[in-house]
């Protein structure tokens, strides 16, 4: 008899338990979904530099007042990813009022000229957007005349770009072209460098090379008076051309 008892009570423990935990889930959902306690009252927005902070709100298409637990996290995150400038979103509910959004926006590397016109591209070949005029000033320009090897050349110059400690730095080239068995950079300062597209060490090594060539054309205060630079030569070895000058 007490062991019938002693079950008796173990199962209307075990259902009280139950309903209890069953009620504190549904009060919850009630309190999250169903009443004004969490409703959006703040959009904070962070990482952004160049796209503003309002284009970004705009394309959340909230207007505030909504409830934060029924807002669709997945749908917010893929309209802000219509905007070409932003290559990735994080977008989350910071109880009790507010929705946070990270964003990563796309760096660019160069401008693509592509039929007569030209186009920001980062180092993935995503073309951004269309450039402004002010833009000349910050990036070459660039001509993939090889698609063959654009993957690597994007690669390579985005390496130039984060290794300011070589020479030529990256903010010294006005156009860069991927031809079809050379690469070759046009400098600010007038002459032209030309790389092999193919070679048995990598583009990064010749560069390092070109690096200690200029270090002693700049040493010498050469540099207005270099017309071109040729690494197509054995390993090791470069040729510099030098404007012919006319006298008088």
């Amino acid at each position: 008899m007490r062991d019938k008892l002693k079950r008796l009570l173990n199962k209307l423990k075990f259902v009280f338990i139950v309903g209890l935990l069953l009620g504190l889930l549904s009060g919850t959902i009630y309190v999250l979904y169903f009443t004004n306690f969490f409703v959006l009252q703040k959009i904070v927005v962070k990482g952004n530099r160049r796209v503003e902070t309002r284009e970004i709100i705009e394309l959340t298409q909230l207007k505030g007042g909504e409830r934060l637990f029924r807002i669709p996290l997945k749908k917010i995150r893929n309209r802000i990813l219509t905007n070409s400038y932003i290559e990735d979103v994080i977008v989350a509910r910071r109880l009790p009022d507010t929705l946070e959004i990270i964003v990563k926006e796309r760096e660019p590397l160069a401008l693509l000229k592509s039929k007569g016109r030209l186009y920001l591209v980062d180092a993935k070949g995503v073309i951004i957007g269309e450039s402004l005029p002010q833009d000349k000033n910050l990036y070459p320009v660039v001509e993939i005349k090889n698609k063959d090897f654009e993957k690597k050349f994007l690669q390579f110059l985005q390496w130039i770009k984060n290794n300011t400690r070589y020479l030529p730095v990256y903010a010294n080239f006005s156009r860069v072209v991927l031809g079809e068995d050379k690469i070759c950079f046009y400098t600010r300062k007038g002459f032209v460098i030309y790389f092999p597209l193919v070679c048995e060490k990598s583009w990064e090594y010749l560069y390092k090379n070109l690096d200690r060539v200029l270090t002693y054309i700049y040493a010498k205060n050469l540099d207005d008076k270099i017309e071109l630079i040729r690494m197509d030569y054995p390993l090791g070895e470069a040729l510099i051309k030098f404007r012919r000058y006319r006298n008088g």
